[in-house]
Order: C-alpha cells, then structure tokens, then sequence
C-alpha cells in the first residue's frame, strides 16, 4: 500500500514533525548520519528492506540555510530517487544562498541560481519532483530551476497580517528597511489602508547606510516588513532613522529570522524595536533566545505547506 513518508534534515525537524502532523502521518521517517575521519558525510534513510521506499510518496523538509543542509537536501533526494519513490516533494521553508540572485559585478557568481540548477539535478523519476519555497528573497528565483519538476513561491503574507492585527496597533503605516522589498510594504499598507515610508541606503558588500527617509513617519508607529535579517543592522538602523524623524514606535515584521548566530538576538533586545513577528521557517527562530522572550512573536507557517501538500497530493491520485 502507497504511504506518504516525512523526512527531515536534522535542523528541520521541528518543522517537519508539524508537517507530518498536518498530513496524518505518525512519525518521521528516520535518516542516520555519521562522519568518517576525513569529514566524508555518510546518510542512511531509515529503512529495512530496499523495496521498503518503492512507489511512495515522500515529504522531505529543510531550510537550506547552510552547506550541510543544501548538500543532505540533494544527497538524500537523489537516493529517495534511486530507491524508486514515486512522488518526492521538498520543503524549503527558507531558501538559503538568494541574497546572491543577480550579478552586480564582472565575475561574480549568482549562487541562487547555482544552488537552483544543482537540485535541479535531482533524478526526476515516476511522479517527479516539487520544490516548494516561501517567500523568496527574489521572486525569480523559481524560474532558476531547471527541466520538468515543480517549483512553487509560497506566501506568509496572511499569517503575518494576521499577526500585525493582533497587535491592536493605532494609527500605524507599513515602512521599509531599504528600497529592496517596495512591493511588499505596499502590499501590506494596501491590505490595512495605511500610508507608506521607505529607506534610501548605500551597501558595500554587507556594510550600509542610511541615505534618507521617503515619507512621513512624524507621530506614527512605524512597522517595518522585510523578507529577512540575518546581522540586524540594516533593520536596527532603518528602526533608529525613523525614530529620529518622530515615529511614536518601531516594530519589525518578518518573514524569516535568519539570524547569523544567537548574539543578533540581544542586539535586537538592545534596539529601540519593540516588537519582532516573524515566523518559523528558519531553524533560528527555536533557540531559546527568540523562544523565551517577549518581544518575538513567532508565527507558525507549516499550515501552508501541508495545504498545498495536500493539493498535490490528491492531484496526483490515479
């Protein structure tokens, strides 16, 4: 009989284990990892028999936030190939590597598509293969994978207005930590019938400043979208610039907490920013920093992935 398998990467675990909830599936199919003396990674999925994978449907889940996530991602769904599954859909809560989706500079490597085309390369068998991804940071990125397997954008948009909702903020306006993500602080102030205010700034490499504020921000409480932070510089910054031109308060709305290690969290505590929602797609938003304080509020997107699951799941049926 047909089964539907979930899988995960160790750093996913906690997300997949909502997933499988979500699909009515009892446990996490288990993946064994060792590593030999020369770092050379060895996996072994979680089965008796090789037929044991043979004509199933599998759910494997990881935030491609790091090189050891990216590589298991395309290891193991290569293997899950191999042993014939018929279905295999990968859940990438957080595409890693797309702050590099586009070339600035002769010679540069745009590492999202690299990264695209190598899970491309995931053998396509039977029922083939779905990426799917929420809320890249470049929408173009889906169409950097290559050949016939499926790849879809999936949006936080809902659950985070909802959040933004919840807040019982009072005359408040939707605000950017630069120009990158116009459309999406639109978008927001369009859906909350609010005025808008967006960062000028310059970057080198990861280093920035704030050029100017476009809007009026004077005796408002300012909330900031954007698709990610990982230092929180630019956030902090684009926190403090409105602040100086008469914003009551700050409070910051994003869709991934992607933060480079636990020490960005006490500079966010630190910061004049008063609230953070977000959600968890990344591993980050679990550690016990983000988790224990207040002033995170972390919102659960798995509902989205296993709606959307569920779709293909059932379109697939023969």
């Amino acid at each position: 009989m047909r089964e539907i398998l979930v899988m995960s990467s160790k750093d996913s675990v906690y997300f997949a284990s909502l997933i499988a909830r979500g699909l009515w599936v009892s446990h996490l199919t288990d993946i064994e990892r060792r590593e030999f003396g020369d770092h050379e990674q060895y996996y072994r999925i979680g089965i008796t028999n090789r037929n044991d994978l043979l004509g199933n449907d599998v759910v494997y889940v990881a935030s491609t936030h790091s090189d050891a996530d990216f590589l298991e991602l395309q290891r193991v769904g290569s293997a899950l190939a191999g042993y014939g599954t018929r279905r295999r859909i990968f859940v990438i809560p957080f595409f890693g590597y797309s702050t590099m989706e586009r070339a600035v500079h002769p010679g540069e490597v745009v590492t999202a598509k690299t990264n695209a085309r190598i899970l491309s390369a995931i053998p396509n068998t039977v029922m083939g293969n779905t990426f799917l991804m929420l809320d890249l940071h470049a929408a173009g990125i889906v169409h950097y994978f290559e050949g016939d397997c499926l790849r879809y954008e999936l949006y936080a948009e809902k659950v985070l207005q909802e959040a933004v909702a919840n807040l019982g903020l009072e005359n408040f306006m939707f605000a950017s930590a630069d120009m990158g993500r116009p459309l999406w602080v639109q978008s927001f102030a369009n859906h909350f019938g609010t005025d808008v205010a967006f960062i000028s700034k310059s970057r080198d490499f990861d280093k920035t400043k704030i050029l100017a504020v476009i809007g009026g921000v004077a005796g408002r409480n300012v909330i900031i979208y954007d698709d990610m932070t990982r230092s929180a510089g630019t956030l902090i910054q684009a926190a403090k610039a409105y602040l100086e031109r008469g914003a009551t308060s700050v409070t910051a709305v994003l869709s991934h907490l992607a933060l480079n290690d636990p020490s960005v969290v006490q500079m966010l505590l630190d910061s004049p920013i008063e609230r953070i929602i977000t959600t968890n797609s990344h591993p980050m938003s679990q550690i016990p920093e983000v988790q224990t304080s207040d002033r995170f509020v972390v919102v659960d997107v798995h509902k989205i992935f296993v709606e959307t699951i569920r779709e293909l799941l059932e379109g697939s049926k023969e």
